[in-house]
């Protein structure tokens, strides 16, 4: 067991009971605390208090040197006893003064090292909880290492889809400028067809107006006609008669063949065409365009001009019969 000493006012370290002998100073009456425990006041008491340090105290003892007996003093006076014994009182008094002194620098030391140890204490309990609050933070490390590594793998993940968006937008981007090119071809060609349809339908429109004028100039001629014919059989009906039926017959409408109605083309609508766009259903092949412009309709090609129509067989007839009764003699 090991002791605590303090000794000329200081603490020179933790001995054996064995060391303590080899102390200069150390006695019975010096202060010492067991190593073992809490260092506090209480616990400072004098070496000869413990019965470890006791054999040690008697070795000491029995080395030093015996003291020799005392002489017999001589008398004195009064007035030297009086002087010894206040002396000695004096230095009593002194001694008591001392060991007060000496008393209150071991407290203070004992205070001092009592709020050492509790600092030391305080200082473990704090380095206590901060290894505590590392091994914690240690097991987050190696949570957020690895989040971070699945939060790496993630991204490059999204940069890969990334980069095939891209290539995907940008194969869109050209398919859409083909089909823009592709429409604005098809708007080109749609105002082309109307330009010509509007030039064909005032074609139609002329011949349609042609041909009606000829059917009322052959109605006119027919009536004209009929009314010679009525004249002529009142002025000779011996030359009408054998005429009337070949007259008859070559004025009566031959039976046209049954006309097949026109019906409109009809026009479906594309589902890759634009809106308000329709593609009709059999569509006319390509055919070079002549170069015009929508200000004033082009010259009709010589193709299309209607050719002269024939002379009516009625016609024919009524100038052939008139010619037979003009230069037919009278009788």
């Amino acid at each position: 067991m090991k002791f605590w000493v303090y000794i000329n006012g200081e603490v020179p370290g933790c001995f054996a009971p064995a060391d303590l002998a080899k102390l200069e100073g150390f006695s019975g009456t010096t202060l010492v605390c067991p190593a073992e425990g809490e260092v506090l006041e209480k616990n400072w008491r004098r070496a000869g208090e413990f019965p470890e340090i006791m054999p040690v105290l008697r070795d000491l003892a029995s080395r030093q040197k015996p003291s020799r007996p005392p002489e017999v003093p001589a008398p004195m006076d009064v007035d030297k006893v009086l002087d010894s014994a206040s002396h000695r009182l004096f230095g009593h008094v002194s001694q008591l003064m001392k060991e007060l002194e000496h008393h209150r620098e071991e407290k203070a030391l004992i205070l001092s090292l009592q709020r050492q140890v509790m600092d030391l204490k305080d200082q473990l309990q704090g380095e206590r909880d901060r290894a505590g609050t590392m091994e914690a933070q240690l097991q987050r490390f190696a949570e957020l290492e690895d989040a971070q590594r699945k939060a790496e793998e993630r991204i490059g993940s999204l940069e890969a889809a990334l980069a095939g968006k891209e290539r995907a937008a940008s194969d869109l981007r050209i398919s859409l400028e083909k089909t823009r090119n592709e429409l604005d071809a098809a708007k080109r060609s749609l105002g082309e067809t109307a330009n010509d349809l509007s030039i064909r339908n005032r074609l139609v429109q002329k011949l349609s107006h042609d041909l009606t004028e000829k059917e009322v100039s052959l109605t006119k001629a027919l009536a004209l006609l009929r009314r010679l014919e009525e004249d002529l059989s009142t002025l000779r009906p011996d030359v009408v008669a054998g005429h009337r039926e070949q007259i008859r017959a070559l004025s009566a409408p031959k039976a046209e063949p049954e006309a097949k109605p026109v019906l409109p083309e009809v026009q479906v609508r594309s589902a890759d065409a634009p809106q308000g766009g329709v593609t009709p259903a059999h569509p006319e092949p390509k055919t070079e365009r002549a170069a015009y412009t929508t200000d004033e309709p082009p010259k009709l090609p010589g193709v299309i001009v209607p050719p002269h129509p024939d002379q009516p067989a009625a016609h024919n007839a009524l100038v052939d019969f008139l010619k037979k009764v003009i230069n037919k003699p009278e009788v």
